[in-house]
């Protein structure tokens, strides 16, 4: 608790600090519960604008995959779940980290940021579901507000610690990360919000037809990175010992769930994300060569094919890539996401005809699939057909409202389209997606005056440009 004489500080005074916390302390694939000052939980309006904030701290520190691929794949698994738990208090958001780390973390009002590390480690889409359900869990409960533990001038002393190590250089940086670690030690952590994280996180992930094995199958491959690698992991992490006790639990939880049939997505959805995670370091070749193998032992195995081609599509080897398709095609038809790669593929020799044939097979195939319009208006704007990008994008974005790559492409389509009126107001919501409020405010102020204020069309979009400027205040 809060002793007297401390000055409770409003929440959304603390953001920028609150990524430095989520980072250190908040890895809840490492079996920790963030500490923060016990405060009265915040209103819903304002874990928002907690969210927002940190969303905008987080870009200038951390690194995140530019590729639809990775961010379609986490956000598919996201809103399943959510749509398993219920009425939602706020927007949630699903982001990816590019770090080494195997973890991931929640902050109050619904940012989810999953790293590529635990994406990489992960043998299922299922237990990627579980860590996410876990995650989603900390958000809807308020657990971060729940959580109680040292005085708040403790925590903001550790986080700005942390703050400062992450601007500094060298060993005074080291220095700095030292003593915030070392801090830790005396920090309480609560395990009663992990084991309600683990539980309802498996109940909302089996509820929306994920196998809820897939949580007890990450919490032992946590156990087991733990003590295959003790030097590396972090003090703060072996001082809690709760993955056994989180291992039973979320046993006796699968045992006590009703059978359900499972809606589980295909292993190569999650290989091909993985793929682009490889692919975007050093020493990529070794991926192709990698699946080269493992085709020549297996020539049969469609899914090897199409992963095999999608790393040389990747790499830039369009005709291999496109042979390997084609045979996969022919050993497994009626595989959405490879018709999708097809029409990619085709799209970019300039194969407009056959680009479309394909991903129409694909929409019939999977017809609410935001990525396959999304390639697909990219496609259309290439060949030049830019009414029809336009509704593919338009398309796109109705299925993923909170991407903020399709109303970006839909504005630019507009512009080409002379429709700068509503090209701005796309690339208006675009930045609005990107938590970038003074561009959203510029570009739907251009909107409003090129529409007309009084217009129907106008009003709506004032009424938008009114309500983002009331957020900032």
């Amino acid at each position: 608790m809060i002793g007297q004489g401390v000055t409770r500080r409003p929440w959304h005074g603390h953001c920028a600090w609150l990524l430095s916390v989520a980072l250190l302390l908040s890895g809840c694939s490492s079996g920790l519960a963030p500490v923060i000052p016990s405060v009265s939980p915040p209103a819903e309006d304002e874990e928002s604008r907690i969210s927002r904030e940190f969303r905008r701290e987080a870009k200038k520190f951390l690194k995140f995959p530019n590729n639809p691929e990775v961010e379609r794949y986490i956000d598919r698994i996201g809103r399943r779940i959510l749509a398993a738990t219920g009425p939602l208090s706020f927007d949630y958001r699903f982001f990816v980290i590019e770090d080494d780390q195997l973890n991931a973390f929640s902050v109050p009002g619904g940012s989810i940021y999953v790293y590529t590390g635990l994406i990489e480690r992960a043998k299922s889409t299922d237990e990627l579901a579980g860590v996410m359900g876990h995650e989603i869990t900390h958000a809807k409960g308020h657990h971060m507000a729940r959580s109680s533990g040292p005085d708040a001038i403790s925590i903001l002393s550790l986080l700005a610690m942390v703050a400062l190590a992450r601007s500094g250089s060298g060993g005074q940086a080291a220095g700095i990360v030292g003593q915030a670690v070392s801090a830790t030690r005396q920090l309480a952590f609560s395990r009663q919000l992990e084991m309600e994280a683990d539980t309802l996180g498996t109940r909302y992930m089996a509820a929306a037809g994920y196998d809820p094995k897939g949580t007890i199958a990450f919490l032992k491959m946590l156990d087991q990175e733990r003590a295959l690698n003790p030097i590396d992991v972090p003090a703060y992490v072996m001082s809690h010992p709760i993955t056994q006790e989180r291992v039973a639990n979320a046993e006796l939880v699968v045992k006590s769930l009703t059978p359900r049939e499972l809606r589980s997505e295909s292993p190569e959805v999650l290989k091909k994300v993985q793929i682009v995670i490889r692919m975007d370091r050093p020493g990529r070749e070794a991926v192709v060569t990698e699946y080269e193998k493992l085709v020549q032992k297996n020539p049969q195995d469609a899914q090897l094919r199409h992963l095999l081609g999608f790393a040389e599509q990747l790499q830039g080897q369009l005709a291999q890539a496109r042979q390997n398709y084609e045979k996969s095609r022919q050993l497994q038809p009626e595989n959405a996401g490879l018709e999708r790669d097809l029409g990619r593929l085709y799209g970019e020799i300039g194969d407009f005809s056959a680009s479309r044939n394909a991903f129409d097979r694909a929409l019939a195939l999977e017809p609410n699939e935001s990525l396959t319009y999304f390639y697909l208006g990219d496609m259309l704007e290439k060949s030049g057909d830019l009414r029809g990008a336009a509704g593919a994008f338009l398309n796109a974005q109705n299925l993923a409202p909170f991407w903020d790559r399709p109303p970006n492409r839909l504005g630019m389509v507009y512009g080409k389209l002379d429709r700068p009126g509503d090209g701005y107001y796309y690339i208006g919501r675009s930045f609005m997606l990107q938590d970038d409020d003074e561009k959203a405010i510029s570009s739907l102020e251009r909107a409003v005056k090129i529409i007309g204020a009084n217009t129907p069309r106008g009003k709506i979009v004032q009424d938008e440009l009114n309500n983002l400027k009331t957020r900032r205040r």
